[in-house]
């Protein structure tokens, strides 16, 4: 778009900052500019008409202009917002992590209509308390990586391609599986010494955690969450969707390990 022309966009605010005495820069998604910083002029005063509108987890449609590296608020009208999610501690740190995700993974000028989908779903399922939030969370995890472009390919082992093993090896690094008798030869064989419950960048999956991995990677996102799992296998899914995600981004969250260290109390 040209400077000075005006846009009509939908997206929910990512990031906020405060400027000046009364100002804010934000950082929105959307679907189709990818992640926008909007200088908000007066929107920390209470008096503002943009002072929900710019208030993280709040989803608008915006009237934009840009200048140079930014755009700028004209109007803003509220369509739905998350601040339900505040008033639970777990759920506030579970919240701020999907936004650090997504600042982390979205950048301006690509279109980015799954991850603002995952988003605002996620944001739903979390507010609305329509799963556990630890499934939301996972859920969320490896989605984010699916349409960062690293999604898991769990159809086979990457080497011989058997099907039907009662255990796999799930690649953290790479994004796939070898069985045990693929991870124990060739160059595996020098550089990993056999372990029952894992093996450097490698987890231990059985089939229902395979099956679910599927699912998630491949189904429509409004029925993300729709998959079950037993405890066990659960436990092995979660750490895999986490330790996954941080291995394709090359970075861990404040607001993951805060998030972590509450569930834990």
């Amino acid at each position: 778009m040209a400077e000075n022309d005006l846009i009509k966009v939908k997206g929910i605010v990512t990031r906020s900052t405060q400027y000046k005495d009364n100002d804010k820069i934000i950082s929105v998604l959307t679907a189709e500019y990818g992640l926008i910083s909007v200088y908000c002029h007066g929107a920390r005063s209470n008096k503002s008409k943009y002072l929900t509108s710019t208030r993280l987890f709040c989803y608008s449609e915006y009237v934009l202009n840009r200048k140079k590296d930014f755009y700028y608020i004209k109007e803003a009208d509220y369509i739905e917002a998350f601040f339900d999610i505040v008033n639970s501690i777990d759920k506030l740190f579970l919240g701020q992590y999907f936004l650090e995700v997504v600042n982390e993974i979205c950048v301006e000028g690509e279109r980015q209509d799954g991850v603002l989908r995952l988003l605002l779903n996620s944001l739903y399922a979390l507010s609305a308390d329509l799963f556990p939030p630890t499934k939301i969370k996972s859920a969320f995890e490896l989605r984010a990586c699916v349409e960062m472009g690293v999604g898991p390919n769990v159809s086979n082992c990457r080497n011989c391609g058997v099907v039907g093993e009662e255990v796999y090896y799930f690649d953290l690094v790479n994004g796939d599986m070898l069985c045990k008798v693929c991870l124990m030869s060739y160059e595996e064989e020098q550089k990993y010494a056999y372990e029952k419950e894992s093996m450097g960048t490698y987890i231990a999956v059985v089939p229902s955690v395979v099956v679910a991995i599927q699912y998630v990677s491949n189904s429509k996102i409004e029925r993300l969450f729709s998959f079950m799992l037993n405890e066990e296998p659960f436990r092995d899914f979660s750490n895999i969707c986490e330790k996954y995600l941080l291995h394709q981004v090359g970075k861990s969250f404040v607001t993951l390990d805060l998030y972590n260290e509450q569930i834990k109390k």
